[in-house]
């Protein structure tokens, strides 16, 4: 039994927009977050180049 890969004839793009933030405002942001990354909003974060993950 052969097995045959489906390649699917299209492509998923999402685009959402994003809130630029000043320098003084993620300062803030990550003093109330203690320093900690895991702890910010996920709204906070512009870039994740920890996760693969798109959910918020």
């Amino acid at each position: 039994m052969k097995h045959k890969t489906i390649i699917e004839p299209f492509r998923i793009k999402s685009i959402e927009q994003i809130t630029i933030t000043t320098e003084e405002e993620r300062k803030k942001y990550l003093k109330k977050a203690h320093n900690n990354l895991f702890l910010l909003d996920a709204n906070r974060v512009i870039i994740d180049l920890l996760t693969d993950s798109n959910e918020c």
